[in-house]
């Protein structure tokens, strides 16, 4: 938890994660807070705090994480 700390406090900007977060709800058809928008946006912020920091980059891993 702390990079993701440092990574909002210092420079890094969460826009690009609610970006995501919306695209992903809409194109999965879940509103972002139920329990699968809260759990999209915990995955989310867990590849934010991996590096990817854009919205396509994050998206990408989520179409891949889909069992």
């Amino acid at each position: 938890m702390s990079k993701l700390n440092r990574a909002i406090s210092f420079e890094e900007d969460l826009s690009p994660v609610f970006d995501a977060l919306s695209l992903w709800c809409r194109e999965q058809k879940f509103g972002a807070d139920s329990l699968q928008g809260c759990a999209a946006a915990s995955r989310l912020l867990d590849f934010f705090e991996d590096g990817a920091i854009t919205t396509p980059a994050l998206l990408e891993l989520m179409r891949r994480d889909v069992i």
